[in-house]
C-alpha cells in the first residue's frame, strides 16, 4: 500500500464558497475522493512540498501559459489527438519549465488522465482559468477553440501590462536622472562653494544656506537614500496586508489610478467570465473562477457571496446590483444579455470597452507625468544655481 502523504487542495464547498486546505492521502484520486466525502468538489489537488521552493521552480509565467494555450489551440485545430498535440508540442518547446510541463501532461494523459485532471496534479498548479477551460472544452469536445479563447484572453492581459509597464519607463528613468543630477551638483559642484563661504566674513544668504545644507546631507547620506525607500516600500506592503479589503477600498479614491485600476479588475473579471460561459461552462462553476482571478481584495470579499445567491435562483444580474461590486453600466449589460441569451457576448463587449477606457486614461496620466517631471528637474537645477549666485553677489556686496 502506498504511504500516507500530505496533499494541498483548492475547491469548492456545498455553499459555492472556494476553500484550501491540506488532506491527508494516499494519491491525488484518494485526496480528491477524501474531499468529496466532505462535500467539496476539487479543483486542484498538489503533494504539498515542505515550503514553497518546488512550486515556485516548476511555476509558469503567464506568456508561457499564453504561448501554451496558443500552440496547442492551433495544433488540436489541425485534427491531432491531445497526447500527439502535446508530443508535438514537447519537440518544438525550447524553454525548459514549458517543456517539463508539456512532458509531464504526456505522460499523465497516456497513464489514462484527462488533461484538466492532469493539469489539476501537475506540480507547476497552473492557474485554475486554464484547468476551467481546459475541463469545458473536454465536456463540450470543442478543446481547440477553448484553448484559442484562453489565449486570445492571456494575450490580451499580458498586452496590457506590457504596455503600462513600457509607459513607465520615461518617467522613472527621469526620476533616476532627477537625483544622479542633484548627487552630481552635490558632489562636484557645492563643495567649490562651500570653501568660498567659509572663508567669508559675511554668512551666505538663506537660500544659499539651505543649498549647501541639503548638499552636505546628499554627500552623508545619498548611499542610503534608496535603502531608506525599499525600506519603506516594504513596511507599506506589510502595513497594507493587514487590513486589505480597506486599503483597496481607499485606493480607489486616488485621483485618476484608483478608478482605471478598478476597472481594469472589473474588465477581467468580465472577460474571465464571458470566455468561461461562452465555452459551455456552467454559471457557478464559471462565476467561481472568474472571482479568483480578481486582484482586488474589496471586490472578492463583495463577490463572494454571489454563488449562494446564483443558486438561489436570483438572476445574475441582480446578484450583481446586490453586491454593488461592480459598475451600474456592467449590471445593465449584463441583463440585457439574460434578456437576448447573449450573456457571454454582453460581457466580453463590455470588459472590452473597459479595458480601453482605463488604458487611455492611464497612458494620458503617464504621459503627462514625463513634462511634469522634467519641469521638476528644471526647477531643481535652476534653484540650485541662483541660491549660488545670490552667495556670490552677497559676498560682492560684503566686500564692497
Amino acid at each position: 500500500m502506498a504511504d500516507v502523504r500530505v496533499w494541498h487542495y483548492l475547491g469548492e464547498n456545498a455553499q459555492g464558497q472556494m476553500c484550501q486546505g491540506c488532506v491527508d492521502a494516499r494519491s491525488s484520486d484518494h485526496a480528491t475522493r477524501i474531499l468529496a466525502a466532505r462535500g467539496i468538489v476539487a479543483v486542484e489537488v498538489s503533494e504539498e512540498k515542505s515550503g514553497q521552493g518546488q512550486h515556485e521552480k516548476h511555476k509558469l509565467s503567464a506568456a508561457m501559459l499564453a504561448d501554451f494555450a496558443e500552440a496547442m489551440a492551433d495544433l488540436l485545430g489541425s485534427a491531432l489527438s491531445v497526447t500527439d498535440a502535446l508530443l508535438a508540442f514537447e519537440i518544438s518547446e525550447r524553454r525548459p519549465r514549458l517543456k517539463a510541463f508539456a512532458s509531464r501532461l504526456v505522460h499523465a494523459v497516456r497513464n489514462g488522465r484527462t488533461l484538466n485532471m492532469a493539469m489539476q496534479e501537475d506540480i507547476s498548479r497552473p492557474p485554475r482559468i486554464l484547468i476551467a477551460m481546459t475541463a469545458a472544452g473536454e465536456e463540450s469536445g470543442a478543446l481547440a477553440a477553448s484553448f484559442s479563447d484562453l489565449a486570445q484572453r492571456l494575450k490580451r492581459g499580458l498586452e496590457l501590462r506590457r504596455g503600462l509597464i513600457g509607459q513607465m519607463v520615461y518617467p522613472i528613468a527621469l526620476v533616476g536622472l532627477m537625483f544622479l543630477t542633484l548627487v552630481f551638483l552635490a558632489f562636484l559642484v557645492l563643495p567649490n562653494f562651500e570653501q568660498v563661504f567659509e572663508g567669508a566674513a559675511a554668512p551666505p544668504p538663506p537660500e544659499t544656506a539651505f543649498v549647501l545644507s541639503a548638499g552636505a546631507f546628499l554627500r552623508n547620506y545619498a548611499v542610503w537614500i534608496p535603502v531608506f525607500v525599499l525600506g519603506v516600500v516594504v513596511l507599506v506592503q506589510r502595513f497594507l496586508l493587514m487590513a486589505p479589503e480597506h486599503w483597496a477600498r481607499q485606493f480607489r479614491k486616488v485621483p485618476v489610478v484608483g478608478r482605471n485600476i478598478w476597472l481594469l479588475n472589473v474588465a477581467s473579471y468580465a472577460r474571465t467570465l464571458g470566455v468561461l460561459l461562452s465555452a459551455g461552462l456552467p454559471l457557478l462553476r464559471a462565476e467561481a473562477v472568474a472571482r479568483d482571478t480578481v486582484g482586488d481584495p474589496a471586490m472578492r470579499q463583495q463577490l463572494s457571496g454571489l454563488s449562494d445567491r446564483i443558486r438561489g435562483g436570483v438572476p445574475l444580474s441582480a446578484a450583481f446590483s446586490e453586491s454593488r461590486a461592480l459598475p451600474e453600466d456592467l449590471v445593465r449589460q449584463v441583463q440585457l444579455g439574460e434578456e437576448t441569451g447573449q450573456l457571454d457576448t454582453f460581457l466580453l463587449r463590455a470588459a472590452g470597452r473597459y479595458e480601453r477606457e482605463a488604458e487611455l486614461a492611464l497612458n494620458r496620466s503617464v504621459e503627462l507625468l514625463g513634462p511634469v517631471l522634467i519641469v521638476c528637474l528644471g526647477v531643481c537645477v535652476a534653484g540650485v544655481i541662483v541660491s549660488v549666485i545670490s552667495g556670490v553677489l552677497s559676498l560682492n556686496d560684503a566686500i564692497y
